[in-house]
């Protein structure tokens, strides 16, 4: 897990991330005060886009792509609650992660684990 640092307060940012293999991630981070949060883009490798998501506090946000992409992102508060203030970057509230494939198999060895406690 790899924390992306160079988020700021700006409203709509454009961010380079680098994968574990080396693969470039071309990130668009913006804030939509109307809707109280921050939102994503991204492509990967010219053959992968997914554009306009809510960024929410989770595991890893990419869940449902975890059998096309060898990453994820997660999204952290300190208080457990969604990012909904511009600057929840910059004073510390959110954390966001870039993901490698290891992280993405302990997310669902954690979500299978918890599937059979209450089965």
């Amino acid at each position: 897990m790899k924390y992306v640092g160079n988020i700021t307060s700006e409203a709509k940012q454009n961010i380079k991330l680098i994968t574990e293999d080396g693969s470039k991630v071309n990130f668009t981070l913006e804030f939509k005060p109307m809707q109280e949060g921050w939102f994503f883009s991204f492509s990967w490798g010219g053959i992968f886009s997914v554009n306009n998501r809510r960024l929410t506090t989770c595991l890893n946000m990419l869940r449902q792509f975890r059998e096309i992409l060898p990453f994820g992102f997660a999204c952290t508060t300190t208080d457990g609650y969604e990012p909904i203030f511009q600057d929840d970057f910059i004073k510390g509230r959110a954390q966001f992660y870039i993901l490698n494939s290891n992280d993405v198999g302990a997310v669902e060895t954690k979500i299978a684990s918890f599937d059979e406690r209450i089965a």
